[in-house]
């Protein structure tokens, strides 16, 4: 009897019951379908005739109204040796492991969660999905390995020349923003370490918004990114160019009225805009261009002192008015006045710090023309790409954390890859589940 129930227990049982009739209803529906044993079965990689193996073989589906046993035949073709049970190919059904919609909630709480045991929690209280930690590793990273192949042969086809399809509205404006951020791994470096560099790209539309009179960085909007989308990985900067050239090319890179490249202004992202991006007006990060305007008067003048103070306020205001001259020629005088740096002398002696930050000025010169910046109306902050190696870091970063790859399995750059998926903003998660659900010409395997 029901009427000494509450509220959630009686949902708990309509629940339960509500499955249960699902349930039934699927084994029906499966056990009707004209494929479960085809008169003429075909195969569908090579169009030749499929030989039928079993005819009633059993299989215990993970799906997400629980488990479903049902029959079908399992067959071989003679002619290519592709195996498959026809009914499981008709529709859309893996050859092994969970059904997609499953493996599209286990992927969703191993991006989301901090840890797959988190992620197992997540599925188990959420979706009813009983899974220990390490199926949740398994079955996403697995689930990460068939995204990354697909961005493989995307690469591959873009460097042999193959053209990558753009959107059909052209942006006014797209951003091309990368950094890189640290990834604990069970390889050790020649060095014994095992942290190694994870590269994160993100490229987004934007309108812009002219402020040539803004006072300061403060008051200035510029651009503000709408859709994003990221790439991610392991590989050297050399490979992750290439993939952040695909993901650029569709969002209509060659196309746009106005390509920027933002960054921090370290020598491998340079390298890295001129390699893959030379079209795109460079602008250094604002916010690091300060930053080390700031270190600078701590060097010459000390912490906190009422010149070190006023020195960068000074220099801010050049910077910010164009005055770069004016900036390098202070930092140039300050280094002469401390003096040259000695061989192998601390990389935080004041010295060394004046004495490298004109060459950090110098050589970003072309991307400090933050008065040109404002009258377009461009961003001039790459807190996007900072963002997301902070959100990606979330995710795979951690002391606790040792990440599979190199050599060692699947682990660090299946999870970036599905990650990137999941976090661009272009719906593209959603129709990456609906095509893997749809029935394929080639074997439907995890």
């Amino acid at each position: 009897m029901t009427k000494d129930m509450n509220m959630a227990e009686l949902v708990a049982r309509v629940e339960e019951s509500g499955q249960r009739i699902a349930q039934a209803l699927m084994k029906i529906r499966l056990a009707e379908d004209p494929r479960i044993d085809p008169a003429e079965p075909m195969c569908r990689q090579c169009q030749g005739k499929l030989r039928i193996q079993e005819h009633e073989q059993r299989r215990m589906l993970s799906t997400a109204i629980g488990e479903i046993e049902y029959l079908r035949a399992y067959g071989v073709c003679d002619r290519c040796g592709h195996t498959v049970a026809p009914l499981d190919e008709a529709l859309g059904i893996p050859s092994f492991g969970p059904s997609v919609e499953v493996m599209q909630k286990i992927s969703h709480a191993a991006v989301t969660a901090r840890s797959f045991e988190l992620a197992a929690e997540v599925l188990k209280e959420h979706s009813g999905i009983g899974l220990s930690a390490k199926q949740v590793r398994l079955n996403s990273e697995a689930e990460g390995e068939r995204v990354a192949a697909v961005r493989a042969r995307e690469v591959e086809l873009f460097r042999k020349g193959g053209k990558i399809e753009g959107p059909s509205a052209v942006p006014a404006l797209i951003v091309v923003t990368a950094d890189g951020g640290r990834v604990q791994t069970r390889q050790e470096d020649d060095d014994g370490g095992c942290w190694k560099e994870d590269k994160v790209g993100a490229i987004y539309d934007a309108n812009p918004h002219k402020d040539p009179a803004a006072r300061d960085a403060e008051k200035y909007d510029g651009a503000k990114a709408r859709t994003k989308t990221f790439a991610a990985t392991m590989q050297p900067w050399e490979e992750f160019g290439w993939m952040l050239c695909v993901e650029a090319y569709k969002r209509g890179y060659v196309e746009a009225k106005e390509k920027l490249f933002i960054s921090d202004g370290a020598q491998s992202l340079r390298t890295f805009r001129q390699d893959h991006f030379p079209e795109a007006t460079f602008i250094l990060d604002w916010y690091h261009a300060v930053e080390h305007l700031s270190g600078c008067s701590k060097a010459a003048f000390g912490e906190a002192t009422d010149e070190s103070v006023a020195w960068y306020k000074r220099m801010k205001t050049k910077l910010w008015m164009g005055d770069l001259d004016g900036v390098i020629g202070a930092i140039d005088k300050e280094s002469n006045r401390v003096g040259k740096p000695q061989p192998k002398e601390n990389s935080g002696s004041p010295r060394v710090i004046l004495h490298r930050d004109i060459g950090y000025f110098s050589e970003n010169r072309e991307g400090m023309d933050y008065p040109r910046f404002r009258a377009e109306g461009w961003p001039i902050g790459s807190g996007v790409a900072e963002g997301a190696v902070k959100q990606f870091g979330m995710r795979l970063k951690g002391s606790e954390k040792f990440w599979n790859g190199f050599g060692f399995g699947l682990g660090a750059e299946e999870m970036l890859a599905l990650c990137a998926l999941h976090r661009s903003e272009d719906g593209r998660w959603q129709e990456y589940w609906r095509k893997r659900a749809q029935p394929s010409a080639r074997h439907n395997s995890r």
